[in-house]
């Protein structure tokens, strides 16, 4: 059995609310601007109050697994990755979480955090009570449509992610991995922000095996280094 550590409560602070009449859209002159989750400020009220904003370090955890779960978490800023710990004592990284991203949206219908989420770089993440949370969702449509949209996104990432785990040959694996992040960003180069060893557990490799894949990828002509740079070549 894993045993579990305990960590410093994570900063967090309620965002300043103001007093608004519910609406089911906000209106800008005639127009109506479907409600986000992340656009805080037009958020029903009884929601709006509710919400929290946790401010995270690197290498600190949001939430840990097996913990009772209270909230859905959507992140602002930063990056964190969702990893999952076997009864073996191995770990087993699950996916990376950016920008717009949500997590443990599972326990919205379970009592407990199935992973556990660690932010890799300083990040700002949004704290969803469930109970409010549900409630906006079976009230407001817009919002319940960018719910939607924001799962059907994570879906699509997840299938990307697993395409990759399927091919076979690291060097392969490594060049589909580029051109989807260049794809995405509709560009022709990609830069790494972050340490090669944690691509490497992403793409379930080993340091070693991506170092080699990459200058594999170089001297194949296929791809060319700069630093942190790497740009790829059609």
């Amino acid at each position: 059995m894993l045993r579990k550590q305990i960590f410093p409560p994570i900063a967090c602070c309620l965002l300043p609310v103001a007093c608004a009449q519910r609406y089911k859209s906000h209106s800008i002159g005639e127009a109506k601007v479907p409600m986000k989750l992340l656009d805080i400020d037009i958020l029903p009220s009884y929601l709006r109050q509710t919400i929290a904003r946790r401010e995270l370090s690197e290498e600190q955890k949001l939430f840990w697994q097996g913990d009772s779960a209270q909230a859905v978490f959507i992140v602002k800023t930063g990056r964190l990755k969702i990893v999952r710990y076997k009864s073996c004592g191995t770990i087993v990284r699950l996916c990376t979480a950016t920008a717009g991203d949500i997590l443990a949206e599972t326990t919205l219908f379970s009592s407990r955090y199935a992973n556990t989420a660690i932010a890799e770089t300083a990040s700002q993440v949004m704290v969803y009570p469930k109970k409010h949370f549900l409630a906006a969702l079976h009230s407001y449509p817009d919002l319940a449509e960018d719910f939607m949209a924001i799962l059907v996104r994570k879906n699509q990432c997840l299938q990307h992610h697993l395409e990759l785990r399927d091919i076979k040959t690291a060097h392969e694996r490594v060049l589909q991995y580029l051109s989807q992040i260049a794809r995405l960003s509709n560009q022709t180069f990609v830069n790494l922000d972050r340490p090669l060893k944690e691509i490497a557990a992403e793409l379930g490799l080993t340091p070693e095996t991506l170092s080699r894949a990459l200058k594999r990828l170089e001297r194949d002509g296929l791809i060319s280094r700069s630093q942190r740079a790497i740009a790829l070549n059609n």
